[in-house]
Formats: C-alpha cells, structure tokens, sequence
C-alpha cells in the first residue's frame, strides 16, 4: 500500500492504518495470514495490532475466526455526518443571506480550541472578500465564535480560551473579562460583531445556530470590507443575519423560541 511521503513517520501507526484501509476497502472478512500477505506485514506485527484492535472495539472476529471492521467505525463516521448535515441544511440559507446582504457569508463550528470555517458563499459582486472552508479561526475575535461562546457557561468558556488571548489588531478583545462581559450582550440580542478586531478592513456580524437540544453548535452570519459596510444598513443585516440563524436553527431540530423575540 502506497503512503505519501511525510517528515514523521510511526511505523506501528502506519501499520495499523493500512490494516484498517485494507479491511474497509475489502468486503469480506480477513485471517491473519491473508493480512500479512496483502500488506507485506509479518504476521507477528499482525497479530499484536488486530488483537489491540479487538480490545478497543474497532475490529470484531466473525464466526470462522476472521477480522472484520466493528460498527463502532461507522459511530465514529456519524458524528462527522452531523456536521456535514448541518454544512447541507445551511447553503441555501446562507445563499439568501448572501443575495440580501451582498456579502460573503460563513458557518463556522466549534473545533477544540478554534472555530472552524464549514462553509462560505460569496455575492455577486464586482469585489468581496473570500473565505477558504476548512480554515480555523479563533473563538475571541470573530463573530461567529462569540456567537457560540455567549451560549457557554463561563467555566467552560475559560478551559476553551486561552490564557492570553492573542492579539490581531489594535481592536482585538484580550482581557477574557471584558470578553466575558461583552457575551451577555451578545445571548440578549442574538448578534455578535467583528470590528475590525480579526483583521484591518473587515467586518462581521455573527448568529448562533441552535441544534435540537438547544445547544449553540455553530455561528453563522456576513463577513465584508469595512469600505462596503453602511451604517444605514445595520437593522437590514442584522435581521437577516438573526431570519438565517433562525431557519437553519429550525433545520436541526431546535424548536425553542429563543428568535421568537428578535421579531
């Protein structure tokens, strides 16, 4: 089996992977033998990882004493689902959100310590700002991270923080305190906003999405060139930014009324 070239290399690691590539990619159940075979493994290596593998719950022996890979795989593979299912439900809303504003529109998931980009939209526009999916971004700087930490209780928020919180522009918010402070405002009106705080010249206004057990599992909302940005727009962004956050809400299963108020 061909693996790309890489700088760090764990050869039990490798071994173990190719074993469960190999198992995934074959329908049929494998012996020990047949494994060493395919993969040029000695059988000894085999043996030791298949048998780990059986401890942890990622390979089970069928009947005739072969291996094959357990459910607990597809477990695994779910949990992703959720969030490429929340990616699906979230374009067209994101879609119109982008053709009301004219902006650049993002869904971001929380990622351990960072937030990661799901999705972007860009508008029909002579210019905007583009936004890579897959990029990962701070919680304390951008909108749509506040917009998921407002929804957190304030232990929780300070084991995801760091210490210090870094500082990316003259605006950016790195005293936790006053960033804790600033979140209560953002669960009160539903809207969390990047004043240049992540980036000279760029804006963005954030929304919690909620998931079926009212948990805020995403924010989402514009991001544009702070030369773009008109103050008599404000109430128009804001309420379609809360109309998305609200519809993909609803998409996920959450039946509160927390955007009940907003209109």
């Amino acid at each position: 089996m061909k693996r790309s070239k890489t700088n760090y290399s764990v050869p039990a690691v490798d071994r173990m992977l190719d074993i469960i590539e190999f198992l995934s990619s074959n329908r049929k159940s494998c012996g020990i033998t047949e494994l060493s075979k395919a993969l040029k493994i000695n059988t000894n290596s085999i043996f030791r990882i298949m048998k780990r593998l059986v401890e942890r719950g990622y390979v089970e022996l069928d009947p005739s004493g072969k291996y094959q890979l357990s459910t607990k795989f597809f477990t695994i593979g779910m949990s992703l689902y959720t969030r490429f299912e929340l990616r699906q439900c979230a374009r067209k809303h994101l879609e119109w959100l982008s053709s009301e504003t004219g902006e650049t529109t993002q869904i971001h998931i929380p990622d351990g310590e960072q937030m990661l980009v799901m999705d972007t939209v860009v508008p029909h526009a002579s210019y905007f700002l583009q936004v890579i999916p897959g990029s990962r971004v701070y919680y304390h700087s951008n909108a749509f991270g506040k917009a998921v930490l407002a929804f957190m209780d304030e232990k929780e928020i300070r084991a995801i923080l760091p210490k210090n919180l870094p500082s990316l522009t003259k605006n950016t918010i790195t005293d936790i305190n006053v960033l804790i402070s600033q979140l209560k405002n953002v669960r009160k009106t539903g809207i969390a906003f990047d004043a240049e705080e992540y980036n000279y010249g760029v804006f963005c206004i954030g929304s919690p999405v909620f998931d079926i057990e009212e948990k805020a599992v995403a924010g989402l909302g514009i991001t544009g060139l702070t030369g773009r940005y008109h103050s008599s727009d404000s109430k128009k962004i804001i309420n379609a930014v809360l109309e998305t956050a609200r519809r993909v809400s609803a998409e996920t299963g959450y039946e509160g009324d927390y955007f009940a108020k907003f209109k």
